[in-house]
């Protein structure tokens, strides 16, 4: 399957009947200050509420949002290459559904897994080699590894787990674990988030004797609100304890060049159809395939496209990373076809037209970058 016909088929893939579809978040937004966009809720809620927390009216909504995650950038040259990128796209399967009314849990919980079963069948991908992890339960403190000192003991995610089994994820794939990799335990910047469960949806792209996960999608819904001394919730340490809130949310998101890697049956991910081409070039010009090079690359044209196209202005954290980014470039990409290049990334990508308008100023940059290093 074509990435820009998995792309499609999952934003046209049936949602909520009250869910609406938004436009992606510029990568520089104010849900992020200090890096780029992460994830997938966190402008829309902004937007939508102006905060994380206490939803005072439903709000269901569809987007492709792009993401750049700069840590994953330290894996670009290791073993783990072969599934990390620069930049990539996450989707929602069903819509995200924000509820300002208690949720019945077991029943949106249930409807989203057999959802993404489903959707992962008709894609071909076989649910035994579907391996879910899920939250075994245990006290905040130590599912938080100490990072919040309360007492409150969270429960088994039973709902998942049972989810799971009913749709004919076999047993021995669900993996328990008690960490903040199941645990939602949040506090975004200085706001204050719901905390909940998270199942990781891991992908077998190896053999059952041999297993190689692939993380593919995210499922998440939020059970309680945190409670902060002298009701001060701008820093993480003032939380106290948790109270089950009166509204709350699901959330079911998949990695999409991973999920193209995976229906595909591909070695890795820069092997998806719309990033090839750029690396075939890459080989052409220098005879090598600098993976840390070409995604800081990749990334940039991303960053610098979405400058131009919603004229924001990144702050001097973001900067920082930026120029991480061109030193990668600048040492590697010493030659004079990054145009080729670029022109290239933007070709491939049809579904971003802004993309086009990005190159010059990514050139410009990059070209600036040099000037200085002189």
């Amino acid at each position: 399957m074509k990435y820009a016909e998995l792309r499609e088929k999952i934003q046209n893939s049936p949602k909520y009947e009250e869910c609406r579809r938004i436009e992606r978040a510029s990568l520089i937004n104010e849900g992020f200050p200090g890096t780029f966009n992460l994830s997938y809720s966190e402008i829309p809620w902004l937007n939508e509420y102006g905060r994380y927390i206490d939803f005072d009216h439903d709000y269901i909504f569809s987007a492709v949002q792009s993401c750049i995650r700069f840590n994953d950038f330290d894996f670009m040259q290791g073993d783990k290459a072969w599934k990390y990128l620069g930049v990539f796209e996450m989707a929602d399967l069903d819509g995200i559904m924000t509820l300002s009314g208690k949720p019945n849990y077991q029943v949106h919980q249930k409807g989203k897994v057999k959802n993404l079963i489903a959707f992962l069948n008709d894609l071909g991908l076989d649910k035994n080699r579907v391996y879910i992890t899920y939250c075994a339960g245990g006290n905040v403190q130590e599912l938080t590894a100490g990072k919040y000192a309360f007492d409150f003991q969270i429960p088994e995610d039973k709902i998942s787990k049972e989810a799971f089994l009913e749709v004919g994820v076999p047993e021995e794939n669900l993996i328990a674990d008690r960490s903040r990799d199941t645990f939602l335990a949040l506090h975004v910047y200085d706001r204050a988030s719901p905390w909940g469960y998270r199942n990781e949806i891991n992908f077998n792209v190896g053999t059952k004797e041999n297993p190689v996960f692939l993380d593919i999608a995210t499922l998440e819904y939020g059970r309680w609100r945190p409670i902060f001394k002298d009701r001060d919730e701008s820093k993480f340490d003032n939380t106290i304890g948790l109270i089950e809130p009166d509204c709350g949310f699901f959330i079911n998101v998949f990695g999409l060049e991973r999920l193209c890697m995976a229906a595909n049956g591909l070695r890795k991910v820069r092997d998806v159809d719309y990033i090839k081409p750029f690396y075939d070039e890459m080989k052409r010009q220098n005879e090598s395939e600098d993976v840390l090079a070409g995604e800081s690359l990749r990334a940039l044209h991303r960053i610098y496209s979405d400058i131009e196209n919603y004229k924001c202005v990144p702050g001097r954290h973001q900067n920082k990373k930026i120029n991480h980014l061109l030193s990668y470039v600048y040492i590697s990409l010493t030659n004079n076809d990054l145009g080729e290049l670029l022109k290239l990334h933007a070709e491939m990508q049809p579904w971003h037209d802004n993309l086009k308008n990005g190159i010059e100023p990514t050139l410009e940059r990059i070209k600036a970058y040099r000037k200085s290093r002189k």
